[in-house]
């Protein structure tokens, strides 16, 4: 009796917070001149599938209380639109770390490749794939992804070829992007802070600690983002069928949306900018260093 409470309240709380996050980090990034580029479209975009994340684990918490549970056999739809939901946030995340590449390394493209257009067709096309590839995947093919009862979250059929089909379309395929993703965003780093070091000792000067701030809230952005997307996919396919414990099995299987959630808390506390976007009169940070100057890292560092 205790989890009929217990549960509802943390989907609550954990989804609501997350659309407010998201919310803010999406508007906030509208009055950003600094987000007016291809990053902040792309940003903007992944801010509304985390959204849509929240919005479809907070349409269980009626179901979790015991209402309407004539609906269940309906939501395998809530499934499918999360499982679309998270395929176009992970294609968001590697598009940001490709923008950060090519801004830093192959310079010479990004204004051909990463112009606001055809940053809104990639953008389309991805939205298309992956509405289109988890349409069939889970509907179509059988392979439906309903709310159960049991593990009070998402739960895909229990049947061999179920089994088989998310181990490598949603498992491995995610864990892919997440290492590419987390990888690409370290080259970029490590070239972004040595650019930035070479500049300042060009100049001969030195590097200040709000700088040294800057570069490390990248790098602890970009961890922790990594970490909660394979922690998301690694306790639902590895962890989650090997726990019996209800509150654990719970966490579990809910963790890889709930992250969803955490996204924007991690954009707003990595990034100063964007705290102060609000602000009546902000103020412009001026800095020699090459890790603003050259990429949109320091201040989109998201």
């Amino acid at each position: 009796m205790q989890n009929d409470i217990l549960f509802p309240i943390i989907t609550f709380v954990i989804t609501v917070s997350g659309i407010i996050a998201n919310s803010y980090v999406f508007f906030a990034s509208r009055r950003m001149t600094s987000m007016s580029s291809s990053f902040g479209t792309i940003t903007k975009y992944q801010t509304i599938c985390n959204s849509m994340m929240c919005c479809c684990f907070l349409s269980f918490v009626p179901l979790q209380l015991g209402a309407y549970k004539s609906y269940i056999p309906n939501t395998h739809w809530v499934g499918t639109t999360a499982m679309i939901s998270d395929e176009i946030s992970y294609m968001c995340h590697l598009m940001i770390a490709l923008n950060r590449f090519f801004n830093l390394y192959l310079s010479g493209f990004y204004e051909l490749v990463f112009t606001i257009r055809n940053t809104k067709r990639i953008i389309i096309v991805i939205w298309i794939v992956s509405i289109i590839g988890c349409t069939i995947l889970y509907e179509f093919v059988g392979c439906l992804y309903p709310y159960n009862e049991h593990t009070w979250s998402l739960q895909f059929l229990d049947t061999p070829m179920c089994d088989h089909l998310t181990w490598f379309s949603d498992f491995m395929l995610n864990i892919s992007f997440a290492v590419v993703t987390v990888t690409i965003n370290c080259l970029t780093a490590f070239k972004a802070m040595r650019s930035s070091r070479m500049l300042v000792n060009a100049a001969g000067l030195q590097i200040s600690k709000q700088q040294k701030q800057r570069e490390m809230n990248f790098i602890r952005q970009t961890f922790f983002q990594g970490l909660t997307v394979a922690t998301g996919q690694i306790s639902y396919y590895v962890l989650a069928p090997h726990v019996s414990n209800q509150i654990a099995l719970f966490l579990l299987t809910s963790l890889w949306g709930f992250v969803h959630s955490f996204e924007g808390g991690i954009i707003i506390l990595s990034n100063k900018e964007m705290r102060s976007a609000f602000k009546k009169c902000p103020k412009k940070s001026r800095t020699t260093s090459v890790f603003i100057t050259t990429t949109s890292l320091a201040k989109n560092h998201c």
